[in-house]
């Protein structure tokens, strides 16, 4: 009988348990902290309602679409590190079909805006929200490139980004982690060349 090595091992825990990863650690959330770091609150008011303002029409009607992507994306030009917007504009740019080059860019510096200084730093609960949303829309993305026959990277892309939205608290994309596990097609080759060998070539 062949031995798994320590590798097989390590890809089997993380195909059984993709949350026992080191960077698995649920998020240190602190609702005492700035909602957005980068933006004074008494403008963060005023963005915010221009941005419901966006939402809401995004929500109306696919008509008002290009009307929303218009107010998120001068929001966006005028305050370049108001995450929210960047994690909105991308959602209504996806909404109208536009290519992924130009949405791709927004959801990054979402998240690059929401993410804490270092793994171990608090973070309010606004930035895990937009965290959550933000690497799960582009692990969307990601996979969809895939499944257009994109490369298997891809697919480990979009199934990192899953884990992130996971992580943060999005209970679809935790689902999706655990689906589109890179580990997972290696781990059946393992299992099924350990039983070729204890049983023969009838399996």
């Amino acid at each position: 009988m062949s031995a798994l090595t320590i590798n097989d091992s390590t890809v089997l825990t993380q195909l059984f348990d993709p949350e026992s990863a080191p960077s698995s650690a649920s998020p240190s959330i602190d609702a005492s902290l700035p909602t957005d770091p980068y933006t004074p609150f008494d403008l963060l008011q005023t963005l915010k309602q221009t941005e419901l303002k966006a939402i809401k029409l995004a929500e109306s009607s696919p008509t008002s679409l290009p009307e929303s992507r218009k107010i998120l994306e001068e929001l966006t030009t005028a305050h370049p590190t108001y995450a929210s917007a960047h994690n909105n504009l991308a959602q209504v740019l996806r909404m109208l079909s536009v290519p992924a080059t130009e949405i791709l860019p927004h959801l990054n510096e979402a998240i690059k805006l929401s993410s804490p200084s270092t793994p171990t730093s608090s973070l309010s609960p606004s930035q895990a929200k937009i965290l959550s949303q933000a690497y799960t829309q582009r692990a969307a993305i990601y996979y969809s490139m895939f499944k257009q026959g994109g490369s298997e990277d891809m697919e480990a892309a979009a199934s990192r980004d899953f884990f992130e939205g996971g992580r943060y608290g999005n209970g679809i994309a935790r689902e999706m982690a655990v689906r589109t596990n890179p580990y997972a097609r290696l781990c059946g080759a393992i299992v099924k060349e350990s039983m070729k060998n204890e049983y023969g070539e009838c399996l």
